[in-house]
């Protein structure tokens, strides 16, 4: 709310905040730009963006109790990136996927891809996975059936974790019961 240095956009998705929202004066000032890192794990990070950063956690959560301890960061802002958590999960991790409720065209992932394919000599080795709305039609339906569609809803994120971990031979990090 204090960022005055230029131009600033909030975006509305067609979602529900999942908890009532204190008065403003009552949240912590966030610093510009940075991305907050919600669950501390290892091998895979997801990089998730408004309405599936929820999601996400839930997935991972999930993923957790088949062995596979995945970072979660909350991308709260998109532009400028933060750079700093950026380079943190690329040197720290070995699979990295982004989630956003936007086109993966020229989107948040698109973004982040670009960013690390042309820096990839610093991590030759890393998994690099988009996950967002195709470039297609998505057929009329309620939101949740089109997330559902698009791979967007909690079992999608985690098949799709599940997936770069595996192609980036990460292994459990514990045995599952």
């Amino acid at each position: 709310m204090e960022h005055d240095s230029g131009p600033f956009t909030l975006r509305y998705p067609r979602d529900n905040v999942p908890a009532p929202v204190p008065p403003l004066n009552e949240i912590a000032p966030i610093e510009y730009g940075s991305c907050e890192v919600l669950r501390l794990g290892h091998g895979v990070a997801i990089l998730a963006v408004g309405t599936v950063v929820l999601p996400a956690l839930e997935a991972a959560n999930q993923l957790a109790a088949e062995g596979i301890d995945a970072t979660v960061v909350n991308c709260r802002f998109i532009k400028p990136l933060d750079v700093p958590v950026l380079a943190w999960v690329t040197a720290t991790h070995d699979a990295v996927v982004t989630i956003e409720e936007g086109t993966v065209v020229n989107g948040f992932g698109a973004t982040v891809s670009a960013l690390l394919e042309m820096n990839r000599e610093q991590y030759p080795d890393l998994t690099i996975d988009v996950m967002g709305v195709p470039d297609r039609i998505i057929e009329h339906a309620d939101r949740a059936q089109q997330l559902a569609e698009c791979g967007l809803d909690v079992a999608g994120i985690a098949a799709r974790v599940r997936h770069a971990a595996q192609r980036a031979h990460i292994t459990a990090v514990r045995e599952t019961a």
